[in-house]
């Protein structure tokens, strides 16, 4: 069960961060701005000030966000890959 949770753990998290990162590139400027410039819009909502597309807080945010995506997709890709590893131990079990 270990190594399933750790196979759908580490998938999970790179696909999370695979289609953040695409939606960012590809969607960015289709929906008006991409995951820097909603964190410098949330970070000036909250502080009152301006903060630029490449001051560190801001990158430092993004790098938060993307993380927080990574972690939960490898959450919910270490679930399904011990699901899929009983699925098959039961298939393979000899009776």
């Amino acid at each position: 069960m270990k190594r399933g949770f750790f196979i759908g753990a580490m998938c999970g998290g790179l696909l999370g961060v695979a289609i953040s990162l695409s939606m960012d590139l590809i969607l960015g400027n289709a929906l008006g701005g991409g995951w820097r410039e909603a964190v410098a819009h949330d970070l000036g909502a909250l502080f009152g000030t301006t903060f630029g597309m490449n001051s560190f807080a801001v990158l430092l945010g993004v790098a938060v966000v993307i993380g927080f995506i990574a972690a939960f997709g490898a959450l919910i890709g270490g679930v399904f890959g011990v699901m899929i590893a009983r699925l098959f131990s039961f298939l393979t079990k000899e009776q």
